[in-house]
């Protein structure tokens, strides 16, 4: 089968979670505009935002967290957190969850980055990993910059009913 023939009969709509991760947004410092355009674009879409939080970068709060945002949602948008800071744990919280690693996802985003940023597209550790529970769902760990998210959600919007389909068969 194609992946268009794929595409056709994959869910047309999904609950979706967005968990900003960012120590200043979290102190009410800094408002959270990539968050809330994860949240917009998405509904857009006609998809349904079920979850929304704002947490620092700590670990055992973005591992509870997204976490809670599994009980309800599909899929997982994650946004700050995967740069190279000392204070950039997004991917060491998460990675260990992931039943399946989506490499893919990183390494397109990391394509697409390049034609914008050049070499420095280096620095991002966006990925992307199927959780399996009683359904499997994605999580999507993005950059915290809206330039960033705008494109990563490129790539989410056209692939994440895709990446459903299989995960859940």
């Amino acid at each position: 089968m194609s992946h268009e023939e794929h595409k056709a009969k994959a869910p047309k709509k999904f609950k979706f979670a967005v968990i900003t991760v960012s120590d200043t947004a979290s102190l009410g410092k800094r408002e959270d505009l990539s968050g809330y355009y994860i949240i917009e674009e998405l509904k857009k879409e006609g998809n349904e935002n079920v979850y929304y939080a704002v947490v620092p970068d700590e670990k055992l709060k973005i591992i509870k967290a997204v976490i809670e945002a599994l009980e309800k949602a599909d899929v997982v948008i994650t946004t700050g957190g995967t740069g190279i800071t000392r204070r950039d744990v997004t991917i060491e919280a998460l990675g260990p969850l992931f039943d399946k690693e989506l490499v893919g996802f990183g390494e397109i985003f990391r394509l697409k980055s390049y034609e914008e940023v050049e070499t420095a597209a280096v620095l991002s550790r966006a990925t992307a990993g199927i959780i399996r529970d009683k359904e499997s769902k994605v999580v999507f760990c993005l950059p915290g910059s809206l330039n960033a998210v705008k494109t990563a959600l490129e790539i989410i919007k056209k692939e994440a009913y895709h990446i459903l389909k299989h995960a859940r068969e």
